[in-house]
């Protein structure tokens, strides 16, 4: 802990005190120097290995800015363009109506592919030929670019296709997020667990079953708490594929580690997250990252047509170019240069490149909140007031 940021540790150390995270991590790194670097709490609920430093955890929809950054390596590599046509890349993703969606609308979950009717269980969650073959057919949920929705798991399959499709070496996603970024990089953030890894450094998930989301509710839209549990719904439809009801800790487990799947499936330590956030925060030059895809990155993608409610979460929401960005409802930096994911269960992680901070913060005890998570939120509003105290 760097001087002048106690109260980060204790505003951390609240929530595992309190014992409303089992536990938790948290790395953030400002203008180049790492000031925060803790964790406490138990992996698991049987409460008898203390989380230590460099243990990973299941991130759900941190992935997603994992995904992105995959994606603003390919675009710096030119395998591909934010505005070039899906079709260009994809021809057979052209059905529908969906001949004229762009990366970059695809990427900001414009596309209209939160639900698709392809049957997911954990077992085919890795046949990604025959989930994209399912995608390119697959009727929009809405008219692409008209409105934004969590694409809670599509996001990356659709990203892994057009990296497998322009990349030389024929790879998808998983591998060259291991090879472009991860590696160089020397961080514990993995999009498939490799087999040689320790196991008993895996913080298991204590998640919620969907009574719990009635009976502990907290930040979460009541619309989207209904439509969860509503089949046919859009919110059903989009996320109980393959869950049905089972709640997101059902997904922590050893198939579904292993299977890379590049919206739901990364696992990560916070350090390593923050490794990965600093290298954008500080310009993407570690990387390759090109100046005019940073300036991307930083601007953000245009709004859908039609305005940023997320047609899933039923909620506002900016996401653009597989992150999320700062905007008037959630302005969780302090910003709008901002972008990062935040996960269900409250887990938050992002760089800010105008400030010069990267934030990780991750838990193991998933909450019934929306975002802004109060286990995760104290942390930061903490070490933001450190930094208007040092100012």
């Amino acid at each position: 802990m760097a001087p002048g940021f106690e109260p980060v540790a204790h505003a951390f150390a609240a929530a595992i005190e309190a014992q409303t995270a089992l536990g938790a991590a948290c790395s953030i790194i400002y203008r180049g120097d790492c000031v925060v670097d803790l964790q406490g709490g138990w992996r698991s609920k049987s409460r008898t290995q203390e989380w230590q430093g460099d243990d990973i955890a299941l991130v759900y929809s941190l992935t997603k800015g994992l995904t992105g950054m995959a994606c603003a390596v390919a675009v710096s590599r030119g395998l591909f363009a934010y505005e070039e046509r899906l079709v260009d890349i994809w021809p057979e993703f052209g059905t529908h109506g969906k001949d004229a969606v762009t990366v970059g609308e695809a990427l900001s979950e414009q596309a209209g592919l939160a639900a698709i009717d392809f049957k997911l269980t954990r077992g085919n969650m890795g046949d990604e030929e025959a989930i994209c073959a399912a995608i390119a057919a697959q009727k929009p949920n809405w008219a692409p670019g008209t409105h934004s929705g969590n694409h809670a798991y599509t996001l990356g399959w659709i990203a892994s296709e057009l990296i497998h499709r322009r990349d030389p070496r024929g790879r998808r996603l998983p591998q060259y997020f291991a090879e472009e970024i991860a590696r160089p990089l020397g961080a514990d953030v993995y999009l498939s667990l490799p087999e040689d890894f320790d196991r008993s450094r895996i913080a298991r998930i204590k998640g919620f079953g969907m009574a719990d989301l009635f009976i502990h509710h907290t930040t979460m839209p009541w619309p989207l708490t209904i439509k969860m549990c509503l089949p046919g719904t859009l919110a059903f439809r989009t996320l109980n594929n393959p869950l049905i009801l089972e709640g997101p800790g059902a997904l922590d487990c050893e198939d579904f580690w292993r299977v890379g799947q590049g919206a739901a499936g990364g696992m990560a330590s916070a350090r390593g997250l923050a490794t990965l956030y600093q290298a954008f925060a500080e310009g993407g030059e570690k990387l390759g990252i090109l100046p005019q895809v940073m300036d991307a990155l930083r601007q953000g993608h245009a709004y859908p047509s039609k305005g940023l409610k997320d047609q899933v979460l039923t909620a506002d929401m900016y996401y653009s170019h597989g992150f999320e960005k700062p905007f008037a409802e959630w302005e969780y930096a302090r910003t709008r240069s901002a972008f990062g994911s935040f996960a269900v269960g409250g887990s938050l992680a992002f760089a800010d490149p105008e400030d010069g901070v990267a934030y990780a913060w991750i838990t193991n005890q998933l909450g019934t909140g929306k975002w802004d998570d109060p286990r995760e939120k104290i942390v930061r509003d903490a070490f933001y007031a450190c930094l208007e105290t040092s100012a």
